[in-house]
């Protein structure tokens, strides 16, 4: 349809155009979270339009029956908290906190988590905003000295204000289809090579991506950043057993409904929020998101017509 090819980013409009008549495509996603990174809002303009065939999935798999994460994330779409929230659950708490100190719950938290065995590579910090005591860069600061602290074992290199280190976390900041790594891909450091080092002319590092490993050069550095936490728009089509999330005041504009939405439905076995309670209720109430110009929808229901 020539609207559609108009209208719709270009690599939805490439699958279209690439589709034979006798192709049928299915879309499978939740418009409650947050948007694409691109333009448009694709699959609620084609829901909202009722031309098309819908089918509402209601069993939840990533979570038990019995798991309090489900309940909280309909609470969040439908906008309205109920009282127990405050209250802890097997798989979910909420440690209310000051804007001063978030992060000194977020350490004892991931402290306690070590201490009980868990692996720090299945738990995830997610965060609005990179910048701030309470952002994701002053976060991961603190998270490598708690989850993989200096060792003479462990070979690092700094690149400007960073320190990569063996066995560090790390998150994949742009597409690489040559090295099959992408945007948001969460790897390990397997292996640190240092410049004049075995002969070697320039510093390497050898980052672990469930299996494949991708080497980076210094000219690669600048699309990598230290992972253990990340925003929650990178983490979008993730899911991990320990969400922890800091809800801040100083967040502002960024505590929004679909955002905090996002962030919970991410977690698969236990969510822990840390921070201000009035700011997560304001923040749930908050449908205030950037508005997307579309015409997907009203071009839809005119050609059916």
């Amino acid at each position: 349809m020539w609207f559609i090819k108009r209208l719709v980013k270009n690599l939805f409009a490439n699958l279209l155009k690439g589709l034979k008549d006798n192709v049928k495509i299915i879309m499978v996603g939740d418009f409650n979270q947050l948007p694409s990174v691109g333009e448009g809002q694709i699959l609620k303009d084609l829901i909202d339009s009722k031309v098309l065939n819908v089918i509402k999935l209601e069993t939840l798999y990533r979570q038990g029956n019995d798991s309090y994460i489900i309940d909280l994330a309909y609470d969040i779409k439908d906008g309205e908290l109920k009282t127990d929230y405050l209250n802890k659950k097997s798989d979910y708490n909420f440690i209310e906190s000051n804007n001063d100190s978030i992060k000194k719950n977020i350490e004892l938290i991931c402290i306690k988590a070590l201490e009980k065995n868990f692996d720090y590579k299945k738990i995830q910090i997610l965060a609005p905003i990179y910048r701030g005591v309470n952002g994701i860069e002053n976060l991961n600061v603190m998270l490598q000295r708690i989850f993989n602290k200096k060792s003479k074992d462990k070979k690092e290199i700094y690149y400007g204000e960073y320190i990569y280190r063996e066995n560090d976390k790390i998150i994949q900041l742009v597409n690489m289809p040559d090295e099959n790594v992408f945007n948001g891909d969460i790897g390990i450091i397997k292996e640190i090579k240092k410049a004049n080092e075995d002969g070697n002319k320039k510093n390497e590092i050898f980052i672990d991506f469930d299996g494949n490993i991708v080497k980076y050069t210094p000219k690669d550095f600048i699309n990598i950043k230290h992972g253990y936490a990340i925003s929650i728009h990178k983490s979008q089509g993730s899911e991990y057993d320990m969400v922890i999330m800091p809800i801040s005041k100083s967040y502002y504009s960024m505590l929004y409904r679909k955002l905090i939405y996002t962030g919970v439905t991410r977690a698969k076995k236990y969510l822990m929020l840390v921070g201000d309670k009035e700011a997560f209720v304001k923040g749930v109430k908050n449908e205030n998101e950037t508005p997307r110009r579309s015409n997907l929808k009203e071009n839809l229901i005119n050609f059916y017509e």
